[in-house]
């Protein structure tokens, strides 16, 4: 017996070949089909407008249910930054106020004391042939000729070429730069208390040795009771007894107990080994050489009376009278000691702080040196 009769399968032919007809008008853009459409849309549109507002208050919730912990944890992240920032903001406007004051009473020139311009490279980016960029700071800004230029890294160069909107940069890679600069290195002085053959290895700064001695006396305390009857004697018959001394009464006794007392004193010295200072070992001019190699220094003598200058020593700006860059700008570290011929002296390869490869917002430093402001 067949599963489907004559008649059903004449009638599901029918609904697949109306099915198709119907797909064939829709996709050829019929109008009576959009027209169906469309009155179906706005007919239903008003239960999609009450479905969503009765479904969105209990989406809200379920939403605030579900992440309550996660923004209470968010926001006490956000509120401990803030907090760590204000107070990291507060204790370094403190430190500055500290240093200028002190810098002022002992009349030490500080880069603090300079006002400073931050713009933004316009211009290409350095290269093997140009190490010069532009940025977009000018003479309506107060920038002037030979002004230093620095970002949070260190020293990147000076303006050679001022625009009312833009200035050019020399980097300090640039072979026609050069800069007064000074060789610092940290000592660690030998504290006064210990002897320079004694201080105790392995001790960094800050740290602290201890030595503690105990002096141990030891006393005896001696009570003395006088016992009226023999009943009473009889009571302390655990205590040693003693003879009464003579002018005692015969009905009395005397029984005399010992303490033991022990008295400890301890003294302790204290050692702390003091913060690091920095020594100026030498003096010289920083030259840059172009490119991918390093600014040198020369001019440089080998005095061992300053000390010997060795791999990771500073390099900073010296300042002076006739220096474009006021002191104490970082610059970098010594990468390499050449010893030259004869009387040349050394010859000092320096790695910078800046990455003059990525640079993109500088600032000037608005100064010039005591000569050009007569």
């Amino acid at each position: 017996m067949a599963i489907y009769s004559a008649g059903r399968r004449r009638t599901m032919i029918i609904l697949l070949l109306t099915s198709i007809l119907l797909i064939t008008l829709d996709l050829r853009g019929n109008a009576v089909f959009n027209a169906a459409r469309s009155g179906f849309s706005y007919a239903i549109r008003p239960f999609e407008i009450a479905g969503g507002v009765v479904a969105r208050p209990v989406e809200r919730v379920w939403s605030g249910v579900t992440e309550i912990d996660e923004l209470k944890d968010e926001n006490a992240r956000l509120q401990r930054r803030i907090d760590q920032q204000s107070g990291t903001e507060i204790a370094g406007e403190n430190a500055l106020i500290e240093n200028r004051q002190l810098r002022a009473l002992l009349d030490i020139e500080s880069l603090a004391a300079y006002d400073r311009k931050t713009g933004e490279i316009v211009g290409s980016s350095p290269s093997n042939y140009d190490q010069r960029v532009e940025i977009d700071l000018g003479s309506s800004d107060g920038i002037k000729v030979g002004m230093p230029v620095v970002n949070e890294a260190g020293l990147v160069g000076k303006i050679t070429q001022v625009n009312p909107e833009t200035s050019v940069v020399m980097l300090v890679t640039d072979t026609l730069y050069n800069v007064p600069i000074k060789v610092v290195a940290l000592v660690f002085p030998t504290p006064s208390t210990v002897p320079p053959d004694t201080v105790p290895s392995g001790l960094d700064v800050g740290d602290v040795t201890t030595t503690t001695s105990s002096t141990t006396t030891s006393s005896t305390t001696t009570t003395t009771t006088i016992i009226a009857d023999e009943a009473s004697a009889e009571a302390s018959a655990e205590q040693s007894v003693e003879a009464p001394p003579p002018e005692t009464p015969a009905s009395s006794t005397i029984i005399s107990s010992t303490t033991p007392t022990t008295t400890t004193t301890t003294t302790t010295t204290t050692t702390t080994l003091p913060d690091p200072i920095e020594e100026t070992r030498e003096t010289g001019l920083l030259n840059g050489k172009g490119g991918d190699l390093l600014p040198s220094v020369q001019f440089i003598a080998d005095a061992p009376q300053f000390g010997r200058i060795e791999v990771g020593d500073e390099i900073l700006t010296a300042g002076g009278s006739t220096s474009l860059a006021p002191p104490n700008i970082p610059i970098g570290r010594v990468e390499n000691v050449i010893q030259r011929p004869g009387t040349a002296g050394l010859e000092l390869e320096v790695g910078l702080n800046v990455d003059l490869g990525r640079l993109s917002f500088l600032s000037v430093i608005l100064y010039q040196p005591p000569t050009e402001l007569r």
